[in-house]
């Protein structure tokens, strides 16, 4: 894996040979590109969006990480993020379109992989401070504040994780605010087959697909997808045109058999248990609930997040399991550093208003 020396004065050159295809302006938000790593450490290239606030002084740097999406015109270096009209006018946003979208459209999307999106997002915080050093950018504060939703609730933590496990010197976190993420991406599925129901059937075929990819399992499609399912990765999946919202609609059968086979919801299965093993690689912490695999073990590492950290979820969620948060809670336990926030929000979509009000309130906006 490339040093962040080399990812650092490697930059330049990146910039040289790609600003043709996102070009940024030190004046607006614009797309750009930055040098990475795919999934088996090869040189990548990947895209996101850099929003630089007007006047002489920024707050600071904001990661700001999307939930998930399904049209390539919706990631940040095609369309801003709703975001950027509470935090763009005081913070440099750092937004990834993440592997999948952007630059790498042509390529599968690594769905809830938590460890590839956490380097993925530190390389963009690594170009976008050679810029801003580059530009003589003047900050407030040098360490960075994660925000993120949904997916990009589990892409916080798991970017917040390197960030302090790797690079607590030179890109500390000054805090971070988590919503409503599947950071027990295994619960997530155990729960869906267990209740024959999935909040949203889109993000099935997204998960193992891309579970698949990451962790380079060579499965075979017919062990786990239904007619249906094929269906939905040709229209939805591969071509990338539909937004999220719409492929709600259009996907309105909720119950799991319809998209995965018998054998594919049955982890006494060998093909199934093996994207099962890939699930758990990417569930930030998790504990067995039902229909779990006998002796398997709970995941809680031994990291704990140092400096501020807000984890907020609603309880009767309806997309994305409150037992995520519940099990984060479990392994953490309470600390002064971190504040949790549940109760009955509403459904996954409707909670989000109310995480993004708490974030203004604790940043003061």
């Amino acid at each position: 894996m490339k040093s962040e020396k080399a990812h650092s004065t490697g930059w330049l050159r990146w910039m040289f040979l790609l600003s043709f295809i996102f070009p940024l302006s030190v004046c607006s938000a614009q797309g750009m590109v930055y040098p990475s790593v795919d999934q088996f450490g090869g040189p990548l290239v990947l895209s996101g969006r850099l929003s630089i606030p007007e006047g002489d002084t920024a707050r600071g740097v904001m990661l700001l990480l999307h939930g998930t999406h399904t049209s390539n015109h919706e990631v940040p270096s095609n369309k801003p993020m709703y975001e950027e009209r509470w935090f763009g006018k005081e913070y440099v946003l750092v937004e990834p379109d993440y592997m999948g979208f952007g630059s790498t459209v042509d390529s599968l999307h690594p769905y809830l992989c938590g460890a590839l999106t956490a380097r993925h997002c530190v390389d963009m915080l690594i170009a976008v401070r050679s810029i801003l050093d580059s530009m003589q950018v003047k900050m407030m504060t040098d360490s960075i504040t994660i925000v993120g939703y949904s997916q990009g609730g589990a892409a916080a933590l798991w970017t917040y994780r390197l960030l302090e496990e790797k690079y607590a010197s030179s890109l500390p976190v000054k805090a971070c605010y988590a919503g409503s993420g599947p950071y027990d991406v295994a619960s997530e599925f155990d729960l869906c087959v267990a209740r024959n129901k999935t909040g949203m059937p889109i993000t099935v075929p997204m998960l193992v697909l891309g579970t698949d990819m990451a962790y380079n399992l060579h499965l075979d499609p017919d062990d786990y997808f239904t007619c249906a399912t094929k269906q939905a990765v040709k229209r939805f999946i591969r071509k990338k045109e539909i937004g999220f919202v719409n492929v709600w609609f259009q996907t309105p059968v909720h119950q799991l058999s319809y998209w995965l086979t018998k054998k594919g919801r049955d982890k006494s299965q060998p093909a199934t248990q093996r994207i099962y093993e890939g699930l758990l690689r990417s569930s930030l912490v998790h504990y067995p609930i039902h229909n779990h695999p006998v002796g398997q073990d709970s995941i809680c590492p031994s990291w704990r997040p140092k400096a501020a950290t807000f984890i907020f979820h609603s309880t009767n969620d309806d997309i994305v399991g409150f037992q995520s948060s519940e099990h984060l809670h479990r392994c953490w336990g309470e600390a002064e550093n971190i504040h949790y926030e549940f109760g009955k929000f509403g459904g996954h979509m409707q909670s989000y208003q109310l995480f993004m009000k708490r974030v203004c309130e604790e940043l003061g906006i």
